[in-house]
């Protein structure tokens, strides 16, 4: 009974009921999950199997191109490339 006129209290003094319960949990559970530390690394290839920029674009156009269904982000990624392709 004690602990749920605690849980009243402390729902009466803030916004949300989720906070609430947080708030409930920390007074009576007192453990806290440890936060898992992530390394994460990345790896970025600069050319593909020396693979120039001029190739990279021609081959991302060829694929555009060959799509059998090109959404309208398809076709604007088509006309952007066909741009940069021509002042190469």
């Amino acid at each position: 009974m004690k602990r749920l006129f605690i849980y009243l209290i402390i729902r009466m003094t803030t916004r949300h009921a989720l906070n609430a319960v947080k708030i409930y949990e920390t007074i009576y559970n007192g453990k806290q999950q440890p936060l898992k530390k992530v390394d994460k690394t990345i790896v970025i290839k600069d050319n593909v199997c020396g693979e120039t920029k001029k190739e990279e674009v021609v081959r991302s156009l060829n694929y555009l191109k060959s799509k059998s269904v090109k959404t309208k982000q398809d076709k604007s990624s088509i006309s952007m490339l066909e741009g940069v392709l021509s002042t190469m």
